[in-house]
């Protein structure tokens, strides 16, 4: 379906989704925390000392993770599982969503609450009570093998998506989890003992890296999504493998106990990840609640004797079976929550929000003479090439790995979820192809070049266009090798391009990609960045191909010229130091005036927008303001009341939008703000956005809220958040490149 019936098709596809997520979901009447802790304390005091040691670790049991039962209490034991992007380890009958990276991409709140509710459904109906997710480490270096799971390369961003995903979640009576807690930035050195790096192995024994950060930077990049989650409400936090600097995380007393629970005021409990604990008495008294598998012996039932010598104060015990508990009866997990059965069939139709969440987060990057979306009148001549079109050889099992081809919908490691399906864009081409009599010839296999020069000679290829897929994968455990495409892609589009006018590169990668042997040659006229869609990969291609759906995602890293560019980059030694501070991403190419090949933030659409009006006003009170709205809509009883202050609206920046273009579209206007020089801040950071979406001819008033925490620095003498005096510069922007600057403004404080 186009043209005219374009808006409706989204109209009703909006309207289905909203009853999906509103009306057909549980949706938990959750207790306050002061409740849940005062519950959790009453039950702590009926367990004997050996009971209250035996649930600070895990034991073996159904789940990947798993608190032991007390039966003469009736309570029936806790439930831990991956992953971020919907039921993981291998469970079945599960929906593979788009991971972080792509949610991300759509720029989209709403879309992140939906997507965050259709995941926590899905523990919930399985009896999970404990959902291993959001991962929220910042896209510090490109080649880090988990970025697909994140949310990029901005804290801010990363921050609201973590909020919604957290709320989302419990919501559904789901405990989520913060990780990798914290600056877990890369794989490589990871661990103790025998290094993670599969593709470099080293037998030799060491401690796992250590972050080396200053106190601003900690504060304003790598906390700031974890306290946007401690805001929401979150449950639970998992320490990461790393050190930070030079004490491990998951016994690291200043970020644990000092930064964690004491500044962020966090009620619930802080979990390792799996196997990261490396001391039994000094993790305990770091802040580590519970240690997980529980299968090393350095908690659990060896922490009776340190209290009983006097080691560990019996207190901390009970602190730590309080935080273990508190979540469980905050969510009401303790009245009526289904019993365990991972393999249960909890999707419902949860293929139309994934369908949805797929479009949205797909990015067009070229569109050169508006060569997109294809017209099935004239355009019914299409040549398909590469691998990543097609099904892998194996199915979906091992996560997607390289060697095995095709499509990639996710990414590797503990946050894959295996797919009950997952439709390729092949099949959906020819779907397509079928439906409207459209000629589709393809190869698959990319290696196989006698075949594919033989193709560049077939009768109908002169007046083709010529779709090509490439892809780029990660996974948990190692970092990549380099930023090129997979299987010598490059090579590929250069082959085709040489011979097509008519090239459309898909580039299906799990984060940043170098593009530069092939971006600027003529005819390549489209590159369409499909990012990770999930398993509606196939359906959602095809719709953004042929304009039944607007892209409008946008990018949520920048993609440099060189990989030099980035300033960061993978640490080989034990130590990785931080020395770009929070000139990170955008901010270190605004700071040396490097111009990438596409800037954070940027993405094309099919129409036009005008943005007009920018008024900036002090926060208002009454209901019918942005701010009261922005309040409302962040609320839950759950909701972190100690921190809550900073996250008063403070500002209201206001604007209209106009669709001047030829048909339905979203845009997204993003907000980026200049400080006084007190804060000593990069040139411009964001702090705000709204996907909009408009029918041509439409306009529409936009209010953005800045909080007190927005226009905060961290000052590290009086350890708070400051508000610098002087001029602060409002600009509103279609990507953070200076020149896609729309509207310019400021405030004086």
């Amino acid at each position: 379906m186009v043209g005219n019936h374009l808006f409706v098709w989204f109209l009703c596809t909006f309207s289905l989704i909203v009853n999906i997520n509103s009306n057909e979901y549980h949706n938990v009447q959750s207790r306050t925390w002061d409740e849940a802790i005062a519950m959790a304390k009453s039950f702590v005091a009926q367990l004997t000392l050996e009971e209250k040691c035996n649930m600070t670790a895990g034991v073996k049991g159904a789940c990947v993770g798993n608190v032991l039962p007390i039966s003469r209490l009736n309570f029936t034991g806790l439930c831990f599982q991956d992953a971020p992007s919907g039921v993981g380890d291998s469970v079945q009958r599960s929906t593979a969503f788009p991971p972080g990276i792509q949610i991300a991409a759509s720029w989209d709140r709403d879309l992140f609450f939906k997507r965050a509710v259709a995941i926590g459904k899905e523990f919930y109906g399985k009896g999970v009570h404990f959902a291993l997710g959001p991962m929220m480490n910042i896209d510090r270096n490109a080649r880090h093998g988990r970025n697909w799971e994140g949310f990029g390369a901005d804290p801010y961003l990363s921050g609201e998506n973590a909020f919604y995903y957290v709320q989302g979640v419990q919501d559904q009576g789901v405990v989520a989890t913060a990780k990798h807690y914290i600056c877990n930035e890369q794989e490589t050195h990871r661990s103790f003992g025998t290094p993670s790096n599969k593709i470099q192995p080293d037998t030799t024994s060491y401690a796992a890296y250590s972050a080396n950060l200053d106190d601003k930077t900690i504060h304003e990049m790598y906390l700031w999504p974890f306290a946007s989650s401690v805001l929401a409400g979150v449950g639970s936090v998992m320490c990461s493998y790393n050190q930070v600097n030079n004490t491990p995380a998951c016994q690291n007393s200043k970020t644990l106990s000092e930064l964690l629970k004491k500044e962020l005021e966090f009620a619930g409990n802080v979990m390792s990840d799996w196997g990261a604990t490396k001391t039994g008495v000094e993790s305990v008294l770091g802040g580590l609640d519970i240690d997980m598998p529980g299968s090393d012996g350095l908690m659990g039932a060896a922490l009776v004797r340190a209290v009983e010598t006097g080691t560990i104060p019996e207190a901390r015990i009970n602190d730590m079976i309080t935080r273990v508990l508190a979540p469980y009866y905050l969510l009401r997990q303790d009245q009526g929550y289904p019993t365990l059965d991972l393999d249960r069939d909890a999707m419902g139709d949860n293929h139309k929000i994934n369908h949805q969440l797929s479009m949205a987060g797909i990015i067009l990057l070229k569109n050169t003479n508006n060569v997109l979306p294809f017209n099935v009148t004239t355009d019914n001549s299409f040549f398909v090439y590469g691998e990543a079109a097609g099904q892998s050889k194996h199915g979906f099992g091992e996560g997607g790995w390289l060697q095995l081809g095709g499509a990639i919908y996710q990414g590797g490691g503990s946050g894959y979820v295996e797919p009950t399906y997952a439709v390729d864009p092949l099949t959906s081409l020819l779907l397509k192809s079928r439906e409207s009599h459209l000629q589709l010839q393809y190869i698959t296999d990319q290696f196989d070049y006698n075949v594919i020069n033989a193709s560049l000679n077939a009768h109908s290829f002169n007046n083709a266009k010529c779709l090509v897929f490439i892809s780029s994968f990660s996974s948990e455990g190692f970092d990549r090798l380099d930023l090129h495409a997979a299987d010598n892609g490059d090579q590929l589009v250069e082959m085709v391009a040489s011979r097509c006018t008519n090239t459309i590169v898909i580039v299906n990668s799990v984060s940043q990609l170098n593009l530069e042997s092939w971006i600027d040659h003529p005819n390549i006229v489209g590159v369409i960045w499909s990012g990770l869609p999930g398993s509606e990969y196939g359906p959602a291609i095809v719709d953004v191909l042929f304009g039944d759906y607007n892209p409008g995602g946008k990018l949520v890293f920048t993609l440099a010229k060189h990989e030099s560019d980035y300033g960061t980059d993978i640490s080989p030694t034990h130590n990785s130091n931080y020395v770009e501070s929070v000139f990170l991403d955008y901010r270190h190419f605004d700071k040396y005036n490097i111009i990438p090949r596409y800037y954070f933030g940027y993405g094309l659409s099919y129409t036009t927008f005008s943005f007009s009006q920018l008024d900036i006003s002090k926060a208002g009170d009454d209901k019918h303001t942005a701010s009261s709205q922005y309040r409302q809509r962040r609320t839950r009883s759950y909701t972190n009341v100690g921190i809550s202050r900073l996250d008063e609206p403070v500002y209201e920046v206001t604007f209209t939008i106009t669709n001047i273009g030829k048909r339905q579209g979203s845009e997204v206007p993003q907000l980026y703000l200049g400080f006084p020089t007190e804060a000593e801040e990069p040139p411009k950071i964001l702090r705000g956005f709204e996907r909009v979406y408009l029918n041509k001819g439409e306009s529409k008033q936009i209010s953005l809220v800045l909080t007190q925490k927005d226009i905060s620095y961290w000052n590290v003498v009086n350890q708070k958040w400051t508000v610098a005096r002087g001029t602060y510069t409002v600009w509103i922007s279609t990507s953070a490149n200076n020149a896609d600057m729309k509207l310019q403004s400021s405030f004086n404080v």
